[in-house]
Formats: C-alpha cells, sequence, structure tokens
C-alpha cells in the first residue's frame, strides 16, 4: 500500500491530526523527521501519511469547506 503526503509540521499538530483521522475511520501514520526524536519536544519535525486510496478524503476533512461555509453564512 502506497501513501502520500498529508501535513508536514511539530509533532503536536501531527498527532491531533492523526487522532482526527482515526477517528473517521482513516489509517494515517506518523513519521518522525529526524534520526534520534526526543518524544518530550513536541515541536519535533514529524509527517502524516495517509494511504492513496484515503487521500482525498482525509483532505477534505481537514481542509475542505465547513458545515458554515456549506450553508452560505
Amino acid at each position: 500500500m502506497t501513501t502520500k503526503p498529508l501535513f508536514k509540521g511539530p509533532a503536536i499538530k501531527s498527532e491531533l491530526i492523526v487522532l482526527m483521522l482515526e477517528k473517521w475511520g482513516l489509517h494515517p501514520e506518523l513519521r518522525e523527521l529526524t534520526a534520534t526524536p526526543d518524544a518530550d519536544d513536541l515541536g519535533r519535525d514529524t509527517e502524516v501519511l495517509i494511504p492513496d486510496a484515503e487521500h482525498d478524503r482525509a483532505h477534505d476533512i481537514l481542509w475542505g469547506e465547513s458545515e458554515i461555509e456549506r450553508a452560505g453564512f
């Protein structure tokens, strides 16, 4: 199964994105970008990967229109 990057940034944000996508039934993967990550450093560089088949849905969940925008407010 191939994956695509969905988000790159600090671990605190990546961990939240992974948790949120798992709640939607998706299968994200958190990858450390440093050779020796410090688990206590919430600002360490990480990346969230998502399977190709789930990428569009994950992108819409994170950055798609909100319900308020769809309602025209």
